[in-house]
């Protein structure tokens, strides 16, 4: 049972802060849209107020992300292995675990994930960059 583990009532309380926090976020977003749509705003608070509400966006998809992780762990909290590293099985600090209570990597392996991410990423946006030098090259030249 999930509750017989030592953390999983710590990790339901991160759980249903994170659903707290989504709902007043969520509540603070209604409230930045409704009064934009119903004024005529310069371009300066216009802006700014886009820039809010990807903020908020970007806060709750942060928080959807965490509760994500939170399950997860909570899953191995009731197969027994929560604090040990989904990838080489060594035990995950209990330090890392009071910050972050869902990690599920030990800080070593989460360090290899994201220079994998990170990688990847740069990669991806070269990739993207040449595709589309070329198609603007090809553009070019089919314009001639």
């Amino acid at each position: 049972m999930i509750n017989e583990h030592p953390h999983a009532e710590r990790l339901l309380k991160e759980k249903e802060s994170a659903f707290r926090e989504i709902a007043r976020l969520e509540t603070q977003l209604r409230e930045e849209i409704e009064p934009a749509s119903a004024t005529d705003d310069d371009s300066a608070d216009a802006a700014a107020d886009i820039y809010e509400r990807g903020k908020i966006i970007s806060l709750i998809a942060n928080l959807e992300a965490k509760i994500h992780s939170l399950d997860r762990a909570l899953e191995l909290a009731a197969e027994g292995s929560y604090g040990i590293c989904e990838k080489c099985g060594e035990t995950i600090p209990i330090e890392r675990l009071e910050i972050m209570p869902e990690a599920t990597l030990c800080v070593r392996c989460a360090s290899e994930r994201e220079r994998g991410l990170r990688r990847y990423a740069s990669a991806n946006a070269r990739r993207m960059r040449d595709d589309a030098f070329f198609a603007n090259e090809s553009e070019e030249e089919s314009e001639d």
